[in-house]
């Protein structure tokens, strides 16, 4: 063996006695084990994803998941590997024994547990067992010589006798790739190798980066924070790019999120840290919620100062602070009054929809005695608000835009900025973070909430609260912070107490026989508002309209005449009873001893109606050439047992002749007024392609110039080329001076909103109408936002009459 050979090999058996009195040393943690090499199924490559785990005394010590089929780990320098860490007690009875685990299953190897080595050890389950199970430690002459040292009671052994033996342990126990970078000198063998005096002098690497996460393209400043006295540094950034400095600075260039590995060594040993998913980069236009806050603790007042550090382009921020308050701009400055810990929400959103939140557990601490509860607890109000957001139907139809929707709760003043609310047509609210919803607090938590609903051709009126299964209900319980969805219903016909019917006592004579049904069919008409008879007695909107679901009862004072076909239930709208049986599917009338000629009421009740009211009958077909009509005069028909009768119901208020209108004159044409400047929504300038238009309630503004879209940012109209928002109307259907509305529709927006104008030339404040003058041209600013009242298109176009539009126009 040539003197080169030797020196070498002695060097690297120095270098492992430097290792292992590193790790005996008195107070040192116990260095992590690490294995690497193949893992198989019954001979078979395990597949990706298999999940490998090392236990000590049957406790999980490592855990690694297959990226490749069959191979877990690798000898490189920046390989992960299937890492073993010990915890307090593991080795209090010396060399602890480490088993694997194979999605669950106990694989056949086994070993020792051998800190600071890194070896190849191939698993198996499944199959017949290996010949070698259990492996065992690395009982070599390089471990005697590291004894030997150790204890001073021996020499190194010759180096021709440990020479196969240490090939064979550099093979099973990678040390470090580094040791071969160093001098091959040797050590003075007759000095004992020093051992550390406190945990600083033992080389662990560690390391810090600022930031963290961010958008594309984020720098990264990482600053090493290992002891033991690091010399050189190898960083793997999870880019697939690396430094060696101590302290680098790097660009990540593409969105993900990246694992961070710092290798640090010196002359005697190097070491590892990891950092699993470290650092996060997100797509520049991907929201991304992040604060600060300063300063996080102290004594009451404590006033906060937040910072709104989120990435992506956010237009709307929600806050709260944990103590029932919140703030919706970016930056805001928060006191805390009373003593605890408070945790912390922020939630941003973009102009498309997109949305973000990052929420901080008890991030503020206002230090102090929490004040003791009295003996007597108050009634708790909380700040936190119910929301409530869902449909209102007025009489059966669903309520305009422009409405109003109230919460009252008697003895407590629950109005504020969301109560009342407006309506769009047919409901109230919006669900989502930052929508407009109709909102209740300030009140103990339980206490009754009732609702009142107006629109503009009603007063308020009380609603029920209609719920899925039919029933209704005055009230609905405050529950702070819940958004609750509700459908409210103005019944035409409010539910009266009907009073029972009375039983007259069965006659002597009677033997209780029923008596012959009497089989009934018809249709209903449930007054709606629009009925109307012209001159000559003709009922206009008079088509029965009863729903599928309504029902009808035939009533006798003093006699049961229900059954299974009454009451009866509506299969079909409008009409009830059908078919040539002379019985089935019909209203049919029976009782025991109900005697001839006795009086027939009917009741209907629609399905959204909590209880039946009482018919009239406005026309009873005798035969196919007789018809009895008797509108508005009866509300019966005589029983006759084994007859078949049609009549027609009428529930509610019957139809009247309303007056003649007055003719109006035709009218001829106003000049037009032409409008044209800035406008804003959200506070942002209006996009190009986003739209801007003029209303007047009752007339139709509309024309090829109304609505117009924004050509230059932040600008619609433009004076120059004369492409203005024009209104052009008919002469006196509209006067000087009357009020006109503006409305702004963003792009991908689904509402039209209503705009506050200003003339930028004059000193008055912001309104919500500008006055017509025909023939000018007015400069006029326009701004908008998310809260503002908002309708759909079809819902502005009903409140304008007579619009006529051409077959190929686009413009609204």
């Amino acid at each position: 063996m040539n003197t080169g050979n030797v020196a070498v090999r002695m060097a690297l058996a120095t270098l492992l006695l430097f290792s292992f009195i590193f790790i005996c040393s008195a107070g040192a943690p116990a260095l992590p084990c690490e294995f690497y090499g193949t893992v198989t199924i019954d001979g078979t490559p395990a597949p990706t994803g298999t999940i490998l785990s090392a236990r000590i005394n049957e406790a999980e010590r490592g855990r690694y998941t297959l990226e490749e089929a069959g191979i877990y780990g690798g000898p490189g320098t920046f390989d992960q590997r299937l890492k073993v860490v010990t915890e307090e007690g593991d080795l209090s009875s010396g060399s602890a024994q480490i088993t694997f685990w194979i999605d669950g299953q106990k694989a056949w190897q086994e070993t020792s547990f051998q800190p600071g080595v890194s070896m190849k050890l191939d698993l198996s389950i499944g199959g017949d067992a290996p010949s070698v199970t259990n492996i065992a430690p690395l009982e070599t002459p390089v471990q005697s010589a590291l004894d030997t040292e150790i204890t001073g009671t021996e020499q190194l052994p010759d180096i021709s006798v440990i020479d196969e033996p240490i090939q064979e342990t550099l093979d099973q126990a990678v040390i470090h790739p580094l040791i071969s970078d160093m001098p091959p000198q040797l050590p003075e063998m007759e000095n004992s190798v020093p051992v550390p005096d406190t945990l600083d002098d033992v080389l662990i690497a560690d390391f810090v980066g600022e930031p963290t996460s961010g958008i594309v393209p984020l720098t990264v400043t990482f600053t090493d924070l290992s002891t033991g006295g690091p010399i050189m540094w190898a960083w793997d950034f999870g880019d697939g790019t690396t430094d060696q400095i101590a302290n680098p600075v790097h660009q990540y260039m593409f969105p993900g999120t990246y694992t961070v590995r710092l290798t640090v060594s010196n002359q005697e040993s190097s070491a590892t840290q990891l950092k699993e998913g470290y650092v996060t980069v997100s797509d520049s236009g991907t929201l991304n919620a992040d604060f600060i806050a300063e300063p996080v603790s102290g004594k009451p007042p404590l006033k906060v100062q937040f910072t709104d550090k989120s990435s992506g382009n956010p237009s709307m921020y929600a806050w709260t602070f944990g103590d029932g308050t919140g703030d919706m701009v970016a930056n805001p400055s928060h006191t805390y009054t009373s003593p605890g810990k408070y945790n912390v929400s922020l939630t941003i959103a973009d102009e498309t929809g997109k949305s973000s939140t990052k929420s901080e557990k008890e991030l503020i601490n206002v230090e102090g005695q929490v004040t003791p509860e009295p003996t007597l607890t108050p009634i708790p109000v909380p700040a936190v608000p119910q929301t409530f957001v869902g449909t209102v139907e007025i009489y059966g139809k669903p309520i305009q835009s422009g409405g109003t929707v109230e919460a009252r709760t008697p003895g407590y003043d629950v109005s504020g900025q969301f109560n009342p609310i407006k309506t769009a047509k047919g409901v109230f609210g919006k669900m989502g973070t930052f929508s407009p919803k109709l909102q209740v607090q300030g009140i103990p938590a339980d206490t009754p909430i009732e609702f009142w609903v107006a629109d503009e051709m009603n007063r308020m009126v009380r609603a029920y609260i209609l719920h899925d299964d039919g029933t209704y209900l005055w009230t609905v319980p405050y529950q702070p912070g819940k958004e609750t969805q509700l459908r409210l219903v103005i019944l035409k016909n409010p539910p009266n107490e009907i009073p029972p019917i009375p039983v007259t006592p069965v006659p002597t004579l009677c033997t209780g026989v029923p008596s012959i049904p009497m089989s009934i069919q018809g249709d209903v008409r449930i007054t709606d508002g629009t009925e109307y008879l012209d001159e000559a007695g003709v009922c206009h909107n008079c088509l029965p309209n009863i729903r599928i679901g309504g029902m009808i009862e035939a009533r006798v004072e003093g006699y049961d005449v229900s059954g299974p076909e009454n009451p009866f239930t509506m299969i079909s709208p409008g009409y009830f009873g059908s078919g040539n049986s002379s019985w089935a599917g019909k209203l049919t009338v029976q009782g025991r001893c109900l005697p001839e000629d006795a009086n027939i009421t009917f009741w209907v009740k629609d399905d959204s109606w909590p209880r039946y009211t009482q018919a009239w009958i406005i026309r009873e077909d005798i035969d196919d050439n007789e018809t009895i009509s008797i509108l508005g005069e009866s509300r019966e028909i005589p029983y006759e047992g084994g007859i078949s009768r049609t009549v027609h119901l009428w529930a509610g208020p019957l139809p009247t002749v309303p007056p003649t209108p007055t003719p109006t004159p035709a009218p001829s044409a106003w000049d037009p007024q032409h409008f044209y400047g800035k406008a804003e929504f959200n506070g942002y300038p209006l996009r190009v392609g986003d739209r801007v238009m003029a209303t007047r309630e009752g007339i139709d503004l509309s024309n090829p110039t109304n609505p117009v879209s924004v050509l230059k940012l932040g600008q619609y109209g433009d004076l120059a080329e004369k492409e203005m928002l024009t209104v052009d109307v008919p002469y006196e259907s509209i006067e000087q001076r009357d009020p006109i509305s503006f409305w702004i529709k963003p792009q991908d927006f689904e509402f039209w909103y209503k705009a506050e104008v200003k003339n930028p030339l004059s000193s008055a404040d912001w309104s919500y109408t500008y006055p017509f003058t025909p023939g000018s041209i007015t400069n006029l600013d326009l701004r908008s936002d998310d809260r503002s009242d908002f309708m759909y298109f079809y819902d502005i176009v009903e409140i304008i009459s007579n619009v006529i539009l051409p077959d190929d126009y686009s413009g609204w």
